[in-house]
């Protein structure tokens, strides 16, 4: 899916559904417009989830994700994760695979929540090569001391990847709210600028 515009991206409170790119590398799932930035404004509830971009680095793939809530953003992270893994074709095909359901979670150390983001993460990509459980939904939430998500997941055996996911890594680890009328800026011609209220997360991967 090409873009629009390279910085363009608007959601305002109203639930856009996510389609997988033609391409884990040519293009993010967004829905995009005219507008220079990611508006978050008057996002409550579980549909306002937003969506991911891939963010350019020197050598691993990184992802950058908004949502309305902090469960909102890991998830959009790690559903980006999944989704630049796979070959157009693991693509096409992933939604016709029959789904399992289950409920994965792990700790939160020392109420460091961007480093439990990271332990999610690395989490599902243990069931993925541990298990042959490759995540295609998730639905966290965060309480406890833990990040736990009722999750949807299919064979990995029947999955096409382009790419592999070795580690997450905390190399420009963010997870943090972005506060009402705060401007996050963009990232180059890549990723747009994002203003509160909301929630930002952001990976890099090993591959």
């Amino acid at each position: 899916m090409e873009m629009d515009s390279p910085t363009s991206a608007r959601i305002s409170g109203i639930h856009t559904r996510r389609t997988q790119p033609a391409s884990p590398h040519r293009g993010s799932c967004a829905t995009h417009s005219p507008d220079r930035f990611v508006h978050a404004i008057g996002l409550t509830g579980d549909s306002d989830s937003m969506s991911w971009w891939i963010l350019p680095t020197t050598a691993d793939i990184g992802i950058r994700a908004f949502s309305s809530t902090p469960e909102g953003a890991i998830e959009e992270a790690t559903m980006g994760m999944q989704a630049i893994q796979l070959s157009e074709s693991g693509a096409e095909t992933v939604n016709s695979l029959l789904r399992h359901t289950g409920t994965w979670s792990v700790s939160i150390v020392d109420d460091d929540l961007p480093r439990g983001m990271v332990r999610w993460m690395e989490e599902v990509l243990y069931r993925c090569d541990g298990e042959e459980k490759w995540l295609v939904g998730n639905s966290i939430s965060i309480k406890d001391g833990r990040i736990s998500s009722q999750v949807s997941w299919v064979d990995s055996d029947s999955i096409e990847r382009e790419i592999e996911v070795k580690a997450v890594t905390m190399h420009e680890l963010i997870l943090r709210r972005v506060e009402a009328g705060e401007l996050l800026p963009g990232v180059s011609n890549d990723i747009p600028s994002f203003e509160g209220p909301g929630w930002v997360a952001q990976v890099v991967l090993d591959v």
